[in-house]
Order: C-alpha cells, then structure tokens, then sequence
C-alpha cells in the first residue's frame, strides 16, 4: 500500500459507529425515498436548478463529539444518472488548497473535500467513493470492509464541478449509472449512501449518516432507473486499470514506482520478471465436481450468514471482487469458477503467498547442504551487516523465517519500509541501507518484509542461482508446475516478500505438495521433517503473538496456521496475501482452498476468509 492511501486508511480508522444511528438492516421506514429530477442538470458547481432547493438530505452531519451544521448535502437522480451535490463551509475560504492536480492524485486527501459513497447493490459488501476536493480534484475508488481501506482497482467515468462563495465551497457530481452493479429490477432499486467531508480548517472528520460500517448506510429506493450493463459485479475493468497505472509509474526509481498507487495483481505486467520453465508434463489434477454442495456447505458458514443479504455465494464471490476460487479434495477439483474477467489460463499474482515458497525453498536449500540449518545465524551469510550493528550477528535464519528477527519495521511516514520493501528498484542495497535492530531476536513477533528479502539474498548467495532459477528446478518443474514467473526488481533480484505469478493450479498443486507431506508420484521432493516444522506451531515465549492466538491462529516458517482440535501435528496451515491471497490446507480433510482476487472483498479483515475456510472444513 503506498502512504497517501495508508493516511485514507489511518483516516477512515478515526470514524465511528454511533449506535443510536445504526442498525444492522433498514426497515421499509428507514429507506428514503429521493426526488427524480425531471430535467439535466448542469454540472457547474453552481447549483441554480430549482431541484436543488428540493433535494436537500442533510445538513447536519456527525463526527465522534456530535453533529455539525456546516454542510449540506443534497441528491437526486434520473434514469441515468446519480447527482450529488454539497455546500461546504468554511472559516476562510482563501485558506484553501486550490492547487490542480492529475485525478486520482492522493495528494488531495490533505485538502478539505466531500466524497459519496454508494453501496449500490445494499449487501454491505463494497460500496464505491466518489471524492471531490475544493480545488476540483477527483478521486474515486472501492471501500472494502471493515476498514473501508480505499483501493484503486475501480474507476468510473464521472464529471464534477466546483465554485468557491464568499464563506463555502460549493460541490456538483454526476455519476452515470451505467458501468455500475445494480441490483435491477424494472419497478425499483435499493441501494445505500453515505456522505463524508473532511472539514480540514477545523480539523474534522465529520459525515452522514455516522457510521463506518458499509452495511450500515442509509439505504434508500430509486424508481425509474435504466437497466445496466457493468462488466462484471464488482464494478471493475482491468484493462482501465492497467492502462492507467502504466500511464503513471516510472519503474526506474521509487517515487516514481509508487506513482502507479497501491499493489495490485496488474504489477507482474509492469515490473520485470524472470521465467520459472515448467514441468514437461505438469501435474493433472482430476474432476469429480461438487459444486452445489460446496456452495451449500459455504452459504451455511456464520461469515456467510452474517452478510445479512440475500444474495448467493457466487454473487458473493464476484461482488467481493474474487478472480478465481477453487476446492480440492486430495488432487481433486471438487469446485472450480472464475470471475471479474479472469479464467482459468489467467496469471495470478501470490503477494505474500510468495513468502510461503521461500521458506520451502529454504528448506530445500538446507537439505542441499547449501545452508547448515536454520539455527545459523545471519552474518554467515551476509557479513556486511556487522559493520550496520554487531546486533545483526544474534539473528539466526529461524528468526527470519518466524518474523522474530527484531527487525524493525515501520509503516509511517514517506517512503517507508512498505515502499521500501515493495517498490525499491533496488531491493538488495535498499534492504541493507535500511534494515535496522529494533530488539533482540525471538522475543515477540512482527510481520516484517525485510525477513523474505534477507533469506533472499541468502539463497541467491549459497546456491549461486537466481531465486527463480533455483526454485525452477528444486521445486517447481518436481511438484509439476506450469510455466510461471517471479516478479523482479531493476536490477534482476525477486520481489521475495510477494512477486511469484502463475495459475491457479500451480497454487493448488503446491498446495498438493505440502498436503502429502512434501511426496509428488513417490519420490519426497521437500523433506517430510521441513514440511512439519514449517506448517505445524512450535513453542513460543508469553507475549510472542498473543494477539493470534486469541483468533485460534499461529504463525511458523513463513506460514500462518489454524489450531484443529485433536490434531496436534495436523493443524490447517495456509499461506495469504495482500488483496485476499489464499492457499489453504486442512490435512485432517485432505482439502485444499484456493481463493484469489485483486482486493479482500467482503470480510471484517483478512482472517476472515481463513476463518471461513476453517468453518467449511469443519463442516465438510
């Protein structure tokens, strides 16, 4: 995530949920009913049309002290279109930032602006912001929950205005319904809104109705409105995307790497990349497909019945903008679909799954005799580092792989060590400049990037391949993969921490691999011991990872994993990635759960999905 949306995000947080204004679902009373307008509006930011004097929503918006009268929000439509306008007052209006900037510019998020959010098929999955600043800047992307985290994979064509009076700013918007999921039917259409305004010269966050939750918003009803025809149901076009995010990242240097905004699985099409050759004949996975009863099994998890909608677990899949889902018992596909545009030939990219390939890859390395054990420290391999901090040599490669190293790793300010680890065209010298002793090894643990990239460079050190190179013939072309590839930075070094791209058989089959204990057609490919000691949890001091705990989850080796009563060395293990990565393994059921996506959709979080997948496994 760059650091102007991590601030969004920071911001967002800072929202509460104001309980006598909330409720877990409208009643037919509590569902406005808007005014049609009869005639265009121009959009000038004036608001001279008469329908404006009759529109009005609110002008008493709320932040955490109570209710503020210093914006009036105002919403109407036709059979085409959404008009949202607001006039925003201010305590100076030549304070303000009026300075133009290219849309989707996140430096705006630090002017005084006004956003609408729209949940427009009201199932408190996603919703889409419209965000307009003083100076005329745009933005816009898709909320997810819980955190309503803004992410830039949507992007509608839209048109705004602005005019600045005496003592307020003065806002129009006019956003086309037709690139829209909408839940159509031809007498009515339910949807639900939100308004937010960041009142910058008085330092507040204040917005309509006071709610952070997407499932709480103020439902209301439309009539008349035109049928649409979206791409798919989650609004997005990947080829827009891409187009756009191409036209803004410079790839030579870091600031220009973030320009291209947050991570996204269209990153593999504009970073360099290194082929992984595949087996010559990649493993087959067979059919016995179950799809209905997996749906039924899914759509009867509590996470799917606290969605409190009425909508199918498919709907579900695409509207919670999933690219590929797929079960397998054994190497078995029991359930399989694709969505948003991808099929099953589309390149996936791992993000942190990658992160569970190296520690395997380690392993491998270890049974080489490339790397004594795990128990070696660090300055064997990189001796460089003593000369940053004696400290360095107290951290072993265990350390590196359970995220105990005590690295620190910040996320604040511009660029840190999440620009750093991700974008830096230079991850060797930027991992050696940067990385720095925060606490002695092995006392608590901190998901930390700096880890994978020092195994990295560990790995390309004692086997004297590339990463790919070695993992092509240890591990890939063994377990039967497919042709693949691991995202690089400039100067010919894997993005470690989360650039590996391939199918979603390839997960799967990896998946497979570690399922069977590290045996592919007989011969143990990863040793057995690795395989338990990697995904099954060890001992850890008090106060190591409580907060996990206490979500029934462990963390070993570059994989997380789930506690399964009774099976003390078969507890489910997965690896997970940024935007909803999954490969999920329950070894007492022998099932495997891929799920990939260009965002996390519709959990409260990203151990949503996992605790999902447990749920289904359970009832399996």
């Amino acid at each position: 995530m760059n650091k102007l949306n991590s601030i969004y995000l920071q911001i967002l947080l800072t929202f509460i949920s104001i309980n006598a204004f909330t409720q877990n679902k409208s009643t037919d009373a509590d569902i406005l009913k808007p005014l049609t307008t009869e005639s265009e509006i121009t959009i000038d930011g004036k608001l001279n049309e008469t329908i404006w004097q009759k529109t009005i929503f609110t002008n008493e918006l709320y932040d955490e002290n109570g209710k503020y009268d210093n914006t009036e929000v105002l919403f109407t439509y036709d059979s085409d279109n959404l008009y949202v306008a607001s006039r925003c007052h201010i305590n100076d209006t030549s304070k303000l930032n009026k300075e133009p900037l290219d849309k989707d510019n996140e430096l705006m998020l630090t002017n005084d602006w006004i956003a609408f959010c729209v949940d427009t098929y009201d199932d408190g999955i996603n919703a889409y912001a419209f965000l307009v600043d003083a100076a005329g800047n745009e933005l816009d992307g898709a909320l997810n929950p819980p955190t309503r985290d803004l992410s830039f994979s949507f992007s509608s064509k839209w048109t705004s205005a602005v005019e600045i009076n005496q003592d307020a700013y003065t806002v129009e918007m006019k956003i086309p319904l037709e690139n829209l999921p909408i839940r159509w039917n031809k007498d009515s259409v339910t949807m639900a809104i939100q308004f937010i305004r960041n009142d910058k010269q008085n330092n507040q966050m204040v917005q309509w109705p006071p709610t952070k939750n997407i499932r709480k918003y103020q439902a209301i009803v439309l009539h008349g409105i035109n049928q649409t025809h979206p791409q798919n149901l989650s609004g997005v076009n990947i080829s827009d995307r891409l187009t756009y995010k191409k036209s803004k990242i410079d790839v030579t240097t870091l600031l220009g790497r973030c320009q291209g905004g947050d991570a996204s699985v269209m990153d593999y099409l504009i970073f360099k990349k290194r082929d992984i050759s595949g087996a010559e004949h990649p493993r087959i996975l067979h059919y016995n497909m179950q799809t209905e009863r997996v749906k039924r099994i899914f759509e009867n998890t509590s996470y799917f019945k606290n969605l409190n909608t009425n909508i199918d677990f498919e709907t579900m899949l695409e509207r919670s903008q999933t690219t590929a889902f797929m079960v397998l018992q054994n190497d078995t596909i029991i359930y399989e679909d694709y969505f948003n545009g991808f099929n099953k030939d589309s390149i996936f990219t791992s993000f942190s799954v990658a992160k569970s390939f190296v520690s395997t890859l380690v392993g491998l390395a270890i049974s080489d005799g490339y790397i004594k054990n795990e128990d070696d420290k660090i300055t064997e391999y990189l001796p460089e580092l003593m000369k940053k901090d004696t400290l360095f040599s107290k951290i072993t490669i265990k350390d590196l792989l359970g995220m105990s190293s005590g690295l620190a790793y910040s996320h604040d300010g511009f660029p840190s060590d999440d620009e750093f680890t991700y974008v830096a065209p230079d991850l060797r010298k930027t991992t050696l400049d940067h990385v720095r002793i925060s606490e002695q090894p092995g006392k608590h643990w901190l998901y930390n990037n700096y880890n994978p990239l020092l195994l990295g460079m560990i790995l390309e050190r004692t086997t004297g391949k590339s990463v790919a190179k070695y993992a092509e013939g240890k591990l890939w072309k063994k377990m039967g993969g497919s042709n693949a590839s691991w995202s690089l930075d400039e100067h010919g070094f894997e993005k470690m921490e989360s650039g590996i791209n391939c199918n979603a058989y390839d997960y799967a089959r990896f998946g497979l691999i570690l399922l069977n204990k590290g045996k592919y057609k007989g011969i143990q490919v990863i040793p057995e011991s690795w395989v338990q000691k990697a995904t099954q949890p060890q001992k850890k001091p008090k106060g190591y990872y409580d907060y996990l705990l206490e979500n029934n989850t462990y963390y070993n080796y570059l994989w997380w994993g789930k506690f399964r009563e009774g099976q003390e060395n078969a507890n489910d293990f997965f690896g997970m990635g940024n935007k909803g990565e999954y490969v999920y393994i329950c070894p007492q059921k022998k099932l495997i759960i891929i799920r990939l996506g260009f965002e996390y959709g519709f959990t409260p979080g990203s151990m949503s999905w996992p605790d999902m997948f447990y749920e289904f496994a359970t009832q399996f």
